[in-house]
């Protein structure tokens, strides 16, 4: 792995559901970690469903390969979050390759 292309900074986000005993779920964000990581855009573009318009971006995070990173963690990187769609851990190069898309607000 060459660690001189990890140079962005990006923190894992972990939800927590806890059921109530009436039932009502609870989700809280729990932060996880911050580390290192090589970020490449991906893809992006703009569509209008429903006179509606989105804007969808994806990009691909590389992490070190020890990060306790699981796929239905969330990550935070310059301030807006993105979900994990998938999680690669790759032995030969020793790190963790992410696919994931900005989540809308």
């Amino acid at each position: 792995m060459r660690a001189g292309r990890l140079n962005e900074i990006v923190e894992i986000w972990r939800s927590n559901v806890t059921v109530n005993e009436f039932g009502e779920r609870d989700e809280e964000d729990i932060y996880v970690c911050k580390t290192r990581a090589a970020v490449r855009n991906t893809s992006g573009g703009r569509t209008e469903p429903n006179n509606e318009i989105f804007y969808s971006y994806s990009y691909e995070f590389i992490l070190r390969s020890y990060i306790p990173v699981v796929d239905t963690d969330r990550i935070k990187w310059q301030g807006k979050f993105y979900l994990i769609n998938s999680l690669q851990k790759r032995r030969e190069m020793n790190d963790i390759l992410i696919y994931a898309t900005k989540v809308n607000e």
